[in-house]
């Protein structure tokens, strides 16, 4: 019997067997069930239908005794799924559901216990997983083992006698949910998923299945004239030097001086000492238009909380304040290892404090002030946002403006192996190194002001999460999206193609860090009433 969440066509069941191959195989009855995960690939006849599935079990498996008896048995294959949640819609009184496409075989299993048997279906495996590797491994390099090994199976082929299919992909939706539903698998990283809804969604109008998040590109030629410049002013720098800390900023200064250069000047830039109940912090304040009211971007600089100053993102901070017409505050924050956590985020929440009561003496109104930065300035701006809310003082930061944020030690294997190579501008490894300068005590590791991605992110202020997509921390980026979109948030993310980490740094000759600075102003002037 059809229903909506019956399958298309039958190359359905076919991609998701190919896909999640891994089956339970269930024999027996109530009473006397046997069940065992097996990787099990399927054939299909000339029109597509599936007529036998193939595998094998551990000749020790007490199944294969089970089936020489009564050969009928189930086998479930589960495919993508997960939870969709009620505070992904713009629609809050819908109720959460689940996404999912699944598969259940009703078989009569043919063992096959012959080495021959046993070879085929091992080397068909192990076709099937290594296809696509650089360097597939094959059975061969196993060697004289091998032997063993075969003995050691028994093969089998599956014979359909019928199968079912439930793709429960959001066919019951409204367009405009399913559009809610797709933005929020893209950036929360669910691609799989919001592929099958749109494979089983592809009537709709092209508006509903739209992708939120650009696809794959090439690193920005652009961007790296900067990084190979950097890089090479360093190598050049370094050589015969030891690189502690202080001779890493002096560095990080020296190679970054001719990008801080150029750029657009401002009618009015102060040096400002706030006495904070955090102590004195210098502050240094661009003001493109004086007397204007306008709103208030601070500006907190990455560097990992260990290195770069007001200096090295000062073309950065009149690049905001020129093309949004709004006033920079920069925060010379104390960095790590000297000061660890939470020095540097208790001066960032001082100086909002600050900026609210004594802004107006300088020009700017304390009453629309946003925090932001890159790297580790996002995390110190949510950060900021989370210990004001959490002391009763969450209407003091009005949005957060985050750049490609380090918001926690750890990121996903494929991003490290993507894109935190020696060759790349943030390495896994420096990721980790400073996340432990900055939270070197293990009792603080999971503080959620610090590891982020813990923290509840209940009425945290309208959030704009920038990343590269070529970036070790995208990933991590989008799950900060997804989590805040998750809390309630007024959440927006994008994803700059090719760019990697620090590419805002890189405004003096990328037009993609130009257009992020221009994607920031404007999101920021819609939230804070300015422009």
């Amino acid at each position: 019997m059809s229903t909506p969440f019956s399958p298309q066509n039958p190359s359905d069941f076919a991609d998701l067997v190919a896909q999640h191959p891994l089956a339970w195989v269930i024999t027996g009855h109530a009473g006397a069930l046997g069940a065992t995960p097996l990787p099990i690939q399927l054939d299909c006849d000339d029109d597509g239908h599936p007529v036998r599935l193939v595998g094998h079990f551990a000749r020790r498996n007490p199944q294969v005794a089970a089936l020489a008896e009564d050969p009928r048995a189930t086998i479930l294959f589960l495919g993508p799924q997960g939870a969709i949640s009620p505070s992904w819609f713009r629609d809050r009184t819908r109720a959460p559901t689940w996404n999912y496409a699944c598969a259940v075989f009703e078989v009569e299993v043919e063992l096959r216990d012959t080495r021959a048997d046993a070879d085929a279906l091992l080397q068909r495996l192990v076709a099937q997983v290594e296809d696509g590797n650089p360097s597939p491994w094959r059975i061969a390099e196993v060697g004289e083992r091998y032997e063993q090994l075969v003995q050691g199976v028994v093969g089998f082929h599956a014979h359909v006698r019928s199968v079912r299919g439930s793709f429960k992909l959001g066919q019951d939706e409204r367009d405009d949910v399913f559009h809610d539903i797709l933005q929020a698998l893209d950036i929360t990283g669910q691609a799989e998923l919001a592929d099958w809804m749109r494979r089983f969604g592809a009537s709709r109008p092209p508006e509903a299945i739209a992708q939120a998040l650009p696809p794959p590109a090439s690193f920005d030629p652009e961007i790296m004239r900067f990084i190979n410049d950097v890089r090479a002013r360093w190598q050049q720098l370094a050589q015969g030097r030891t690189l502690d800390w202080p001779t890493r900023r002096e560095l990080a200064e020296l190679t970054r001086r001719p990008w801080r250069e150029g750029g657009p000047e401002m009618a009015r830039t102060q040096e400002v000492e706030a006495a904070t109940d955090a102590g004195p912090v210098r502050l240094r304040i661009h003001d493109p238009a004086p007397g204007e009211a306008k709103p208030t971007l601070v500006y907190l600089h990455g560097g990992g909380w260990a290195m770069f100053s007001l200096d090295t993102h000062d073309r950065v901070m009149r690049e905001y304040a020129a093309r949004g017409r709004l006033a920079v505050v920069g925060v010379d924050y104390a960095l790590a290892p000297e000061a660890p956590y939470p020095a540097a985020l208790n001066q960032v929440v001082a100086v909002a404090r600050w900026l609210r009561a004594h802004g107006g003496e300088h020009g700017l109104d304390g009453d629309r002030l946003a925090f932001g930065g890159d790297s580790a300035g996002g995390s110190l701006s949510l950060g900021a946002a989370l210990k004001l809310r959490d002391a009763g003082e969450g209407g003091i930061i009005k949005a957060i403006l985050s750049l490609y944020g380090g918001f926690g030690p750890d990121c996903p294997p494929a991003s490290l192996q993507r894109y935190g190579t020696p060759q790349d501008m943030l390495t896994g490894d420096e990721v980790r190194d400073f996340w432990n300068l900055y939270v070197p005590h293990e009792a603080s590791k999971r503080d959620p002001y610090a590891a982020l991605l813990l923290a509840d992110l209940r009425d945290v202020p309208p959030t704009f999460v920038q990343v590269g997509e070529c970036d070790v921390v995208c990933e991590q980026n989008l799950q900060m999206a997804g989590a805040l979109l998750a809390a309630g948030v007024q959440v927006q993310a994008k994803v700059y193609p090719g760019a990697p980490h620090s590419f805002i740094e890189a405004v003096a000759v990328s037009a993609t860090a130009r257009a992020a600075i221009d994607d920031g102003v404007r999101w920021l002037n819609r939230v804070l009433g300015g422009g």
